[in-house]
């Protein structure tokens, strides 16, 4: 994984931009007035590394970054930044970690030059390394011509870029971002994504980020930590997260999902049994699930084919199910077609194609849809999984 053993960032001329240190979450718990804000919460960030934590409101995804930043402090657990304990150092320069908010908190009196230099004035340095500081840092993020503009005459990405600048100019051995971007409108976030994305792999800065926003945490992260009811429900790669879920949960919440729910058998080879079909599992899939597990099959939108009824030349056996399409609709290059299969449970599927090459079928045009079994992904079901 990219940038574990960092410890700073250097331009090209060899003076330092950032620092990166590791960020280590055990055990933290908090509650509020009876209401449990976090569960027994564990996360370990790497040195240089991007982690997001991604959430619906109240999983307790700010509340862990809160905790981190010194503004909440936990009833119980333990957080270290490199081999400092910092659970109960309060927010400030010791706890040395830069902050941006979604209220991006810029003086309106002060230049984007004065508002990037006034952590340095706190911390009392010479006029000239502020000088020099204010300078690098403007440049990385590209606002040196705004430099003495005032904020009222910056447009809202600009404004994040400011805060994002002050942030990092202290060089902080952790910046902390929560939902930056929430205020933006949809072109301007995919801009800025983009540029932090950069920005923090050129830097090499380890940022712990907050997002209700599953595509902007799949863009950005190295991991990406799904939090639920105050708990981490799964900690991952992004691509692992989509494509391996562990939980329904976790199905759920990251795209589209198809879940196929039945039980596991191993009579005639793994297969799960749903609605009375047969379909089909690679047998890795079934290592270690006992049969008569209750399972779902997790199949992603885009995996699914769809042909007209009577043109799939070689129907494979427990690799498609007939039905017929009950909507569609235009998404940008692609079609999305909702399906209702020929189960006794009238299990609805959504399938997503290129719009290229593909004949379009017509709402009540009867169909098949075909996958490839390695694309399958089981999860075995439990109380826990819902």
């Amino acid at each position: 994984m990219r940038g574990i053993t960092s410890a700073a960032a250097v331009q090209a001329d060899g003076t330092r931009v950032t620092k990166s240190a590791s960020v280590r979450v055990e055990g933290l718990k908090k509650a509020i007035g009876g209401a449990t804000l976090l569960a027994n919460v564990d996360l370990h960030v790497n040195a240089g590394e991007f982690v997001t934590l991604l959430g619906a409101s109240g999983s307790g995804k700010t509340s862990t970054l809160m905790a981190i930043a010194g503004f909440l402090t936990p009833d119980a657990g333990r957080i270290t930044v490199g081999d400092r304990d910092v659970t109960r150092v309060p927010p400030g320069r010791e706890r040395d970690m830069g902050i941006v908010f979604q209220n991006y908190a810029l003086f309106p009196h002060m230049t984007v030059a004065q508002n990037v230099a006034y952590p340095l004035k706190v911390r009392h340095l010479p006029r000239q390394q502020i000088k020099a500081r204010v300078a690098r840092v403007l440049e990385l993020v590209q606002l040196t011509p705004l430099a003495d503009r005032k904020p009222a005459w910056l447009s809202g990405g600009q404004q994040q870029r400011v805060a994002l600048a002050r942030a990092l100019v202290f060089e902080p051995s952790v910046l902390l971002m929560d939902e930056p971007m929430g205020a933006l409108d949809v072109r301007l976030k995919e801009e800025l994504q983009w540029e932090i994305r950069r920005l923090q792999r050129e830097i090499g800065a380890t940022v712990i980020y907050v997002t209700h926003d599953q595509h902007e945490a799949m863009l950005l992260s190295d991991r990406v930590a799904l939090m639920r009811d105050g708990r981490i429900e799964q900690y991952s790669t992004a691509q692992e997260l989509y494509q391996r879920p562990e939980t329904l949960f976790a199905a759920r919440f990251l795209g589209d999902s198809n879940l196929l729910k039945g039980r596991l058998s191993h009579t005639a080879g793994p297969a799960l049994e749903v609605a009375g079909t047969h379909l089909r599992l690679p047998a890795e899939q079934a290592d270690g699930k006992e049969d008569g597990a209750l399972c779902a099959a997790l199949l992603r939108p885009e995996v699914l084919a769809i042909q007209p009824a009577g043109l799939l030349e070689e129907p494979s056996p427990g690799c498609c199910i007939a039905g017929m399409v009950k909507d569609l609709a235009f998404v940008g290059q692609s079609i999305r077609y909702e399906f209702e299969c020929e189960l006794m449970d009238g299990t609805m599927l959504i399938q997503q194609v290129a719009r290229s090459g593909h004949t379009q079928l017509s709402p009540g045009s009867r169909a098949v849809v075909s996958w490839d079994p390695r694309d399958i992904h089981l999860i075995k079901m439990d109380g826990s999984h819902g």
